[in-house]
């Protein structure tokens, strides 16, 4: 095993925790196994991480910056269709380009779903989209001078519920074409919805 600086050791580590836990689950994601797909000696992952729960919280945090690089693009001065439009597509490169990825936040999402006593889960989305999506919403709709027919919450969720549901179809059909049909289809929705009468 070659030597790698720290920085490089701990992203080589983090990258090989997603792998793990999209192909074998959170579960099937021990140390040993994170350890031998980084091709790292168990020693490394503890003197790169206090424990398991750092290294799952740096997958999450992957994530949330991948995330953050595709929203780069929207520009919400561009008012409320435009960026509505802008962040469907936004949501979708992420979830095409990083479906490893999105298989390993589910399992992390519902192992704090199972473990979650009394807070709030669905808090650990906000930076999944929902901070993202409401900023740039708000301020859209600040552009265009018109209160939408439906709240921005209400189009946040709806938006980053129906991604909940196309990261498992795509993972699983990895259909391009019929995904990218219903990101379109996602898109029209909410702009129909959301655009106020004139």
């Amino acid at each position: 095993m070659a030597y790698l600086p720290a920085d490089e050791r701990r992203r080589t580590i983090i990258d090989a925790a997603v792998e793990v836990i999209a192909a074998e689950g959170l579960t099937g994601a021990t140390t040993r196994r994170i350890a031998d797909r980084a091709n790292a000696p168990l020693g490394a992952l503890h003197y790169c991480f206090r424990d398991k729960q750092e290294l799952l919280g740096h997958v999450a945090d992957r994530g949330a910056d991948r995330l953050r690089q595709c929203f780069a693009v929207i520009d919400p001065d561009r008012g409320l269709e435009a960026t509505i439009r802008g962040s469907v597509a936004a949501y979708w490169a992420w979830v095409e380009e990083n479906v490893g990825l999105q298989l390993a936040l589910l399992e992390l999402g519902m192992w704090r779903i199972r473990r979650a006593a009394g807070e709030s889960v669905y808090d650990m989305y906000d930076r999944f989209g929902t901070d993202l999506l409401t900023a740039n919403l708000t301020r859209a709709a600040e552009v265009d001078e018109a209160t939408p027919a439906i709240s921005v919450a209400d189009m946040t969720r709806f938006i980053t519920h129906r991604f909940d549901g196309m990261i498992l179809e795509y993972a699983a059909s990895r259909d391009r074409a019929a995904c990218q049909r219903q990101a379109d289809l996602l898109a029209d929705a909410v702009v129909a919805l959301a655009l106020p009468v004139r």
